[in-house]
């Protein structure tokens, strides 16, 4: 017995001395070589934000750590971390760690100054989980929302899905954007509709589903119909309006490889959606004529924005989205010297701009309205012998002020 004891307190002492030998390397070694040196304007643009590259998160303030900095403590903490794949979702982690346990991936969630709603499709797809914490502090409830089957379903059951796409409250109402998939007959090209759920926010009744676009199977083979969302690109906030990219694309033949040059844009539209009105429209010529130029389409404030990261000089422009019409001179962004490493974020009246400039990874931060530079910003090494950081590029990401 004595030997048994004394044999688990030999492996207590040795896992003991281990950590402590791990934890006193990475506590003398917690500085990466790197840092994010203010160059212009105010951090206060840059609160909550972060760059990450060769094993470095660095923020404005001057904070700078290895990004594998927290592995000793991985194993003990409550596996809701920060997700850099989606960063919005980080301040509901931070903020509501209660109510986001177990529901990080459910599939859409809203926030605005007085409610967080999140909803998920369930197992059998025939009704989605809404889930609803009041900020005033009543607490939070939940409701079961069926989801009306496709007609087709019955005659069509060799497969079905559906997502929750978006989730928005106007008033007393949620509404629950819902991307249908089933198969059609024939076995023809899948089908795809997009149905506004609405519900009464107290009681959860549904209160009516109203369809907003079905494609229709193209009797060409070679024919097929694409529908992406265009949603407010910020996750989390408050948007009336929803646009649907919809795109008919034809392949030459049947050994036509899928490839740009084997495919031909046979129709292109951008419908709107109103959550309030339930008004849908497409998007006039004026407003497509300008996409047309190989600009992307986000949807941001209640504004259509359109341009191209891979640009070396993007030019953004900022569109009405009934009329198509420019509501801005475009604004020009600074040549890259890397095409294709950049990335811009469109938040709260303010135009992130993450570049290769000169080199460098770097940062600027545009106001909208004035088209001042509010903040720039650039990655220093502080070690001569480390990488160096000419052409590395730096991923920018939210994790929360």
């Amino acid at each position: 017995m004595r030997r048994r004891y004394g044999y688990s307190i030999g492996l207590a002492v040795l896992s003991a001395a281990v950590l402590a030998a791990y934890a006193g390397a990475a506590g003398s070694d917690s500085n990466p070589p790197y840092k994010l040196v203010t160059l212009e304007g105010s951090t206060e643009a840059m609160k909550g934000f972060v760059l990450e590259g060769l094993g470095s998160r660095l923020s404005a303030d001057g904070r700078r750590e290895r990004t594998g900095s927290r592995f000793l403590s991985a194993p003990f903490d409550d596996l809701i971390q920060p997700d850099r794949y989606s960063s919005e979702r980080n301040q509901l982690i931070i903020a509501h760690r209660s109510f986001m346990r177990g529901h990080r991936q459910d599939e859409s969630f809203y926030r605005d100054g007085n409610f967080v709603i999140g909803a998920d499709m369930d197992d059998s797809l025939s009704s989605v989980k809404i889930r609803i914490l009041d900020l005033a502090g009543s607490g939070s409830k939940e409701f079961t929302v069926p989801v009306r089957a496709n007609a087709a379903k019955a005659d069509n059951p060799l497969y079905q899905d559906k997502t929750v796409l978006d989730i928005q409250r106007i008033e007393n109402r949620i509404h629950l954007l819902v991307r249908g998939q089933h198969d059609s007959p024939g076995n023809g090209p899948a089908i795809w509709t997009f149905t506004d759920y609405i519900v009464d926010k107290e009681s959860g009744e549904l209160l009516q589903a109203e369809e907003i676009y079905q494609t229709v199977p193209d009797p060409d083979p070679y024919t097929e119909t694409s529908v992406e969302l265009i949603a407010e690109v910020r996750e989390l906030e408050p948007s009336s309006s929803v646009m649907l990219n919809v795109k008919t694309i034809k392949r030459k033949g049947p050994d036509a490889a899928r490839s740009e040059q084997d495919l031909v844009l046979k129709d292109w539209r951008i419908i709107g959606y109103d959550y309030a009105s339930g008004d849908t429209w497409d998007l006039p010529k004026a407003g497509m004529d300008r996409l047309k130029q190989g600009l992307a389409p986000r949807l941001h404030e209640g504004k259509l924005y359109a341009f191209n990261e891979r640009n070396a000089e993007p030019l953004i422009h900022v569109l009405d989205t009934r009329t198509g019409e420019p509501l801005a001179e475009p604004l020009k962004l600074d040549r890259s010297g890397s095409a294709g490493l950049r990335s811009i974020r469109l938040e709260k009246g303010l135009i992130y701009d993450n570049l290769i400039l000169n080199k460098i990874p770097t940062v600027v931060v545009y106001e909208e309205k004035t088209r001042k530079v509010v903040y720039r910003g650039a990655v220093e090494r502080t070690d001569s012998d480390s990488q160096s950081v000419d052409y590395q590029y730096f991923q920018f990401n939210y994790y929360g002020e």
